[in-house]
């Protein structure tokens, strides 16, 4: 059976996803940040200052850019060697 458990992720490591991704900040007033790639459709918000990011953020934000939580795994196992 497959894990499908993706551990916690902190803020700093989904803000170095999406910078890897191609994404730019933009900031919101109110606590929450604004990532969007250039060109594309929709952007991802989260809160600035909830560290880690809650899984639901983390999943809805996935499914909004069409990333596999998979994707995200080897993205943090890479970081953190």
């Amino acid at each position: 059976m497959k894990d499908t458990h993706l551990p916690a992720v902190s803020l700093d490591a989904f803000r170095s996803f999406l910078t890897a991704k191609g994404f730019v900040f933009r900031f919101i007033a109110g606590g929450y940040e604004k990532w969007h790639q250039p060109g594309e459709g929709r952007p991802v918000v989260i809160r600035m200052y909830q560290d880690p990011v809650p899984l639901f953020a983390v999943r809805t934000a996935l499914r909004a850019i069409g990333e596999e939580e998979e994707t995200l795994r080897k993205f943090m196992e890479q970081e953190l060697r």
